[in-house]
């Protein structure tokens, strides 16, 4: 792939990558205050009141224009010290997760697919024909002809990697629903042999990878009712691995899957929901875990955590800055936070309702608290309505500081998710693999943009 260099995340070499990641896991560590509740509990933990107050003077009379701006290399030398050096810290080490270009920048031939129905999003649409050509490239690459996907859904990605690049495909989703429909849309297709879908859970452990090579034996026909000139050129030997958005821990089990079977030569991966690894399973590298073991010694409460790693699955600078400014969001969280103050300080069961609120349901603080209890009992209980009205009137000043928080969390956001992607990193690297980065298509457009490529040879 041409002009590599500028589509490559983590530009770092295997020792200075080590310093990065001593780096981030340090600031992580020095600033878990700022992510380490959830928003909801920002009342019951006194998170805003615990933003130093010389921050929040100089941040809360920042224009929208500037705030939004202040993840990217936005800073004023006048602001508190402490401020300065945490922002600069935050830049430096959030602008190794955010190359120059991406792959949707220097591929030319992206084109739109005739595969996929008008129902499927235009985003996703456009996330599978990147993540196609970035496929197709690696498997030329390596002269592998079979692709098992893992996580594969409808199996979108399989039909349009055979039809554009001869590929055959191989896909395994653990919902048989996703498997059926998969194969009830590619029925009418003459080239049904060549995308193959079975359902099952993929685990780390030797029954999985039995089943798995069981699949890759069992499959032999592959000849398809077309044109096609794949059929023999399939390499029953070698196979590239992949996955589009593989949920939580699933990448996890995709990586060790891949070190331990000689049969996939390559592994592309695009993860996402971070917040749904297992802690048990993370990090993975030694590096990274004896970096841990090392930061705890001046941080002995501070461990990789659910909230970080929920922190690490929101959206990117360029994706969600506008958010910090919505006035809509702002009193949502605010609202949201003060309700759930009150009823745990009064040990009350409660449980937000599952539908959406609306912007007239935040016209002010009663009428969004008659709307969440409108189905308790505490609905027409004008003492509740008294108390949460006052609990309002002593927190408001504490309003324009969500804004803070919001900012601060996103200036976090990066450095989470490169700890999480830095690990893999190191894991594979420890391995004696090659491994990069890609940056498959502009974060503004969706944020779970870097694609895993790792090789074993």
């Amino acid at each position: 792939m041409e002009n590599i260099t500028e589509i490559t995340a983590f530009q770092i070499d295997d020792t200075s990558i080590v310093s990065y990641f001593i780096d981030l896991t340090q600031i992580l560590a020095e600033y878990s205050w700022i992510y380490d509740v959830r928003n909801t509990e920002i009342f019951i933990h006194n998170v805003l009141e615990n933003i130093p107050l010389s921050w929040c003077e100089v941040l809360t009379i920042l224009s929208d224009e500037d705030l939004c701006q202040l993840p990217f290399d936005f800073i004023l030398n006048d602001w508190p010290p402490s401020l300065v050096s945490f922002v600069n810290q935050c830049h430096r080490l959030a602008n190794f997760r955010f190359p120059s270009k991406t792959v949707q920048d220097i591929n030319i031939n992206l084109r739109k697919s005739n595969y996929m129905p008008l129902k499927v999003a235009s985003k996703k649409q456009f996330e599978i024909e990147i993540m196609a050509d970035l496929i197709g490239k690696i498997c030329q690459d390596h002269n592998c002809h079979l692709v098992l996907d893992i996580g594969s859904g409808l199996g979108y990605l399989d039909q349009l990697l055979h039809h554009r690049f001869n590929l055959r495909c191989i896909g395994i989703d653990s919902s048989l629903k996703y498997t059926n429909a998969a194969n009830d849309r590619i029925k009418d297709d003459s080239c049904i042999n060549s995308m193959y879908h079975t359902t099952f859970e993929v685990t780390h452990s030797e029954k999985c990878i039995e089943e798995l090579k069981s699949i890759l034996n069992k499959k032999t026909n592959w000849k398809c009712n077309c044109d096609c000139d794949s059929a023999d050129k399939l390499s029953s030997d070698s196979l590239v691995m992949v996955g589009l958005h593989s949920c939580g821990n699933l990448t996890q089990v995709m990586m060790k899957l891949f070190c331990e079977m000689d049969e996939v030569e390559a592994f592309v991966c695009v993860g996402c929901c971070y917040n749904k690894i297992k802690l048990d399973d993370f990090p993975m590298s030694s590096v990274a875990q004896c970096t841990v073991s090392d930061i705890r010694i001046s941080y002995p409460e501070w461990h990789p955590c659910v909230s970080g790693l929920r922190l690490a699955a929101h959206g990117t600078r360029s994706h969600s800055a506008k958010s910090l400014v919505d006035s809509h969001n702002l009193k949502s969280i605010f609202y949201r936070a003060l309700m759930e103050y009150y009823t745990q300080k009064e040990n009350i069961t409660w449980n937000q309702p599952k539908r959406h609120i609306r912007s007239s349901d935040l016209c002010n603080f009663e009428t969004y608290c008659k709307k969440m209890l409108q189905k308790h009992h505490f609905y027409k209980d004008e003492t509740t309505m008294k108390n949460l009205n006052n609990l309002h009137k002593q927190k408001v000043y504490l309003l324009p500081r969500i804004r803070v928080l919001l900012v601060l969390q996103m200036m976090l956001q990066p450095l989470w998710e490169s700890f999480v992607v830095v690990d893999r990193m190191l894991y594979f690297k420890e391995k004696s693999m090659s491994v990069k980065v890609l940056a498959l298509w502009d974060d503004a457009k969706s944020s779970r943009n870097l694609a895993l490529c790792v090789n074993k040879r």
